[in-house]
């Protein structure tokens, strides 16, 4: 069985949030040209929910004394979404900005949050 480590988790948590963090701004903002990406239907909507899926939850994860953590938490991984989103369309060669690709993030983000609400009992 699993067990929860205390401080070396907290601190692995944050590690863990900071470098998903900058590495997926990094990825996002880097252009795509000559990559083979995953062609299936919906394949790019389905990575964004997973990656926003964990950003919340690997934040979550961070913040543990963070007052009204959850929703602060939800609300920026969904605002660095749409910024990327935007940044991608007008400032990044090769990439364009997607409503649908920033509702999967939100969808993945809100799942990340959810996911945390129904195990939190474990994570603490």
């Amino acid at each position: 069985m699993l067990q929860h480590t205390g401080k070396i988790s907290k601190h692995r948590y944050k590690i863990w949030a900071v470098g998903y963090t900058l590495w997926l701004t990094a990825v996002s903002l880097t252009p795509l040209k000559g990559l083979n990406l995953p062609s299936f239907h919906y394949a790019d909507k389905i990575v964004h929910f997973f990656l926003y899926f964990f950003l919340t939850l690997f934040w979550i994860l961070a913040c543990p004394k963070l007052r009204l953590k959850k929703i602060l938490l939800f609300s920026l991984a969904v605002l660095l979404g749409i910024i990327i989103e935007l940044l991608q369309e007008y400032y990044v060669p090769n990439r364009t900005g997607d409503v649908f690709d920033a509702l999967a993030n939100t969808i993945g983000a809100f799942s990340g949050l959810f996911f945390y609400q129904k195990l939190q009992n474990y994570f603490r």
